[in-house]
This record gives C-alpha cells, sequence and structure tokens, in this order.
C-alpha cells in the first residue's frame, strides 16, 4: 500500500474529507488532491504534516516504500549538506542513520 492509499484510508476512517486533511495539516486543499493522486512529489515535511494531520508516525504511512525512503534519504542529506557546516562528515552520516533508523550507515 503507498502512502496516499494509507492516508486515503485514514481520511476515511476518521471521516475527513481534503478539505478537513488540508486545514489539519497547513497544506492547500489543492495541493493536497495533487499529493494524493501522485500528480506531485512529497517532501518529508509534506509527510509529516499529513502523519501530524492523521495521527500517525511517518513510519506508518512510509513502511515498505523502498523508494520513498531513498527520496527521503536524498532529501534529509541534501539539507544537512547545505546546513550542516558545523558538522564533521561522520556526524553527519551518524545523523542520517539515526534519522533514517538505522543502526549502520
Amino acid at each position: 500500500m503507498t502512502w496516499q492509499e494509507k492516508v486515503k484510508e485514514l481520511m476515511t476512517n476518521q471521516n475527513m474529507n481534503q478539505k478537513q486533511l488540508s486545514q489539519k495539516s497547513g497544506i492547500t486543499e489543492a495541493s493536497v488532491s495533487r499529493y494524493l493522486k501522485g500528480d506531485r512529489k512529497a517532501r518529508m515535511d509534506i509527510i509529516i504534516n499529513f502523519a501530524k494531520a492523521l495521527g500517525v508516525t511517518t513510519e506508518y504511512l512510509l513502511e515498505e516504500e523502498d523508494d520513498m525512503k531513498l527520496d527521503s534519504y536524498t532529501e534529509i542529506a541534501t539539507a544537512i549538506a547545505r546546513n550542516g557546516k558545523n558538522l564533521s562528515p561522520e556526524e553527519k552520516n551518524k545523523l542520517i542513520s539515526l534519522i533514517l533508523g538505522r543502526e549502520e550507515f
């Protein structure tokens, strides 16, 4: 099941429509629609907002989504590379590993 399918299922279970999800997540209704249709690729912060709005973890939404995890890794690595001027390469790798829940990087 994709993360979009999980979001839709959770919305159904919680009797929530896209407008309500938009209001709870802080994402415009048009963008919610695009993300859920797959017309727009969701960044990790968008997934986090959906998870919070629906009361689940990001891990739940992303489990069994290997491609999304790889995309998340790339996004995290890019953010650390741009903002981690004070971190050593080893510290950056350790941080990425912790965020992704891996023992070793």
